[in-house]
């Protein structure tokens, strides 16, 4: 086997064993769209309830139309009408970059809140 062929064996290894760790996807896994109401796009797409929320995904919702995510015990966040946003989560933080609108968190304890507007 040359370097080549032993280079592609290695990444593809470390691809599946990414796939298959118990941590793969595991903040998409919990984060979920709880409640839709209206018009909401998720990364650019209609959204619904019971849609994955994998972290730094956007979400916008149009007018008289809201959105509710899950973040499990992280918490959950609330986007009401006319609103931009990315959201971003790890283990301890949820993170909102918010173009318009507005946002209610409600968060676990130990977790931390940032929201930052867009400029």
């Amino acid at each position: 086997m040359n370097r080549f062929q032993r280079g592609i064996v290695i990444c593809l290894a470390l691809a599946f064993l990414n796939l298959t760790s118990p941590l793969a996807g595991a903040h998409s896994e919990r984060a979920v769209l709880t409640e839709v109401t209206g018009t909401v796009l998720l990364n650019g797409r209609p959204a619904a309830t019971g849609d994955a929320v994998p972290s730094g995904s956007t979400l916008d919702t149009e007018q008289t139309s809201s959105a509710v995510v899950s973040l499990a015990k992280l918490g959950r966040v609330e986007a009401t009408a006319e609103t931009s946003m990315m959201l971003r989560f790890d283990d301890r933080s949820i993170f909102i970059l918010l173009s318009s609108g507005s946002v209610s968190v409600t968060a676990g304890e130990g977790v931390e809140v940032i929201i930052e507007r867009a400029n």
